[in-house]
């Protein structure tokens, strides 16, 4: 057990040791009282890449399912939220803790008030920064990678999917107005050699420059295929990193120590 002050007094906190799924339960009292879950998990932006926890209050946890653990509350408040913590960086940098999108937030989906969130940051960081500091930390991140792979795995596959779709809508795009735009170069000099040769009212109007002329179609329509260009390089990008990140999950390894011993048990 160990205590923590913060800024709604002081809490105490008990963990317990890693269930099957590697995740620890921290039960709350004091200030606070509920319970936090900690977890080895993937990095959010590197799916290959297992030094990251998750801190969730109560069972909240979008790759784990958890038993259901009462959410912690403070004067009452219950309250929802996930905390990464990246741990290939260090623990004092803003950049190792981040938030859910949806933050700190209420039962009744209302923000936490200043306080309150100011509780619960320091107790996630505390929870997440002594289930960092387990000896069995590399078994714990072992037992994420073979557990969450094949999900990961399943999702890129689909992103991949989709991204190599829009890598081929973009450049086909860019050719589209690429060649419309050298369509609408070659009419206007054909119609500028007629006009050189006969002048009319007619051909003067269809060499003006005015909305849905050639010369306006000639002008724009290089740009829109340099957004599509840009965004298929974009698009490019996006799908090599999942490429990599598929790779990278290619080798589940091997079930971790615990695991075995748990499915002897069972047998």
């Amino acid at each position: 057990m160990f205590s923590l002050t913060t800024a709604s007094g002081t809490v105490h906190v008990v963990p317990a040791e890693p269930d099957g799924s590697g995740a620890v339960r921290y039960v709350l009292t004091g200030a606070v009282k509920g319970t936090v879950h900690a977890v080895a998990s993937h990095h959010p932006h590197q799916w290959d890449d297992f030094r990251a926890l998750r801190i969730s209050l109560g069972s909240e946890n979008g790759m784990r399912v958890m038993p259901a653990e009462p959410l912690p509350r403070i004067r009452g408040r219950a309250y929802t939220g996930v905390m990464t913590r990246i741990l290939s960086e260090p623990a004092d940098w803003p950049e190792a803790w981040s938030l859910s999108p949806s933050g700190l937030r209420d039962t009744a989906e209302r923000d936490a008030p200043p306080q309150a969130e100011a509780t619960l940051r320091t107790v996630m960081r505390a929870c997440g920064g002594h289930y960092a500091a387990r000896p069995d930390l590399p078994e714990l991140q072992r037992l994420a990678r073979w557990l969450e792979t094949p999900r990961l795995r399943r999702w890129l596959g689909s992103m991949i999917s989709d991204a190599r779709a829009e890598v081929a809508r973009y450049e086909r795009d860019e050719q589209l107005h690429r060649e419309a735009a050298r369509r609408c170069v070659a009419a206007w000099w054909l119609l500028a050699r007629l006009y050189t040769a006969q002048p009319s009212l007619l051909l003067a109007y269809l060499l003006a420059k005015h909305p849905d002329s050639l010369a306006h179609r000639a002008d724009y329509l290089p740009r829109w295929a340099e957004i599509s260009a840009t965004a298929a390089a974009s698009e490019q990008r996006r799908l090599t990193h999942y490429l990599s990140e598929h790779e990278g999950l290619r080798h589940r390894g091997r079930p971790p120590l615990r695991v075995v011993r748990r499915l002897s048990h069972v047998s």
